[in-house]
């Protein structure tokens, strides 16, 4: 049975990758896992992949000690340790977090298939309305040339095109506040998607200081190193 949950930490995905249980007990860290480590933890750091709980900024005082962890430079000999294959701290595994709407981008872009637990054939990332549910008058994209265009289609690019006017008065909004603004629920047609197709949607024309926005971490785990 698929997972259902749009965020995993890197410890989950990387043992669910591999087919095994992230919550058996376990001495030693597999070799399929540790590779998948490996693998995440490089695309993290060199931004490929986008993790929810580790900014590429660099930690500023205004930002608050407590915010320290928030930052993948506070965790830098950790991070590199895992790539090299040296070490794998366990909490830190578990700390990084990763929506599944940015892992898919992430692999598409690279190529890897897209691992079952997650994204079973047949199913779909966004819900579709049944035919007698009425569509939002979105326009077709003008830089396209055609009408044509699937409903989806003219949702994101409804939505995208809002957001960016949004942007442009309240750069301080955030993805997840644009993603439930009303503005792009409804004229946009957000409202008929998954909040994860949207956000997905959303990150790609937003701009470079939202991007680095990211929520308060959940608190982490004690360290258990291997």
């Amino acid at each position: 049975m698929a997972i259902l949950t749009e965020t995993l930490s890197v410890w989950e995905i990387g043992f669910r990758w591999s087919g095994m249980d992230p919550r058996r007990l376990r001495l030693g860290i597999p070799l399929p896992v540790r590779d998948n480590f490996r693998l995440m933890m490089d695309a993290i750091l060199h931004g490929h992949l986008d993790c929810a709980t580790l900014s590429l900024s660099k930690w500023g005082p205004e930002d608050g000690e407590d915010m320290r962890p928030f930052f993948i430079r506070h965790h830098l000999s950790e991070v590199e340790a895992c790539i090299a294959g040296f070490r794998f701290n366990r909490k830190l595994m578990r700390w990084a977090a990763v929506d599944r709407g940015s892992f898919l981008e992430w692999c598409e872009r690279q190529g890897i298939p897209l691992p079952e637990f997650w994204f079973p054939a047949g199913w779909k990332l966004s819900y579709e309305w049944p035919s007698d549910e009425p569509e939002p008058d979105v326009p077709a994209d003008p830089a396209s040339g055609s009408p044509d265009l699937r409903p989806e289609q003219r949702r994101r690019i409804a939505c995208q095109e809002i957001a960016k006017a949004i942007w442009k008065d309240a750069p301080e909004t955030t993805i997840a506040d644009m993603v439930r603004h009303a503005h792009v629920r409804q004229l946009g047609g957000g409202m008929y998607q998954a909040d994860e197709v949207v956000r997905r949607w959303l990150s790609a024309v937003a701009p470079a200081s939202v991007k680095e926005k990211r929520g308060r971490p959940r608190k982490i785990p004690a360290v258990d190193d291997v």
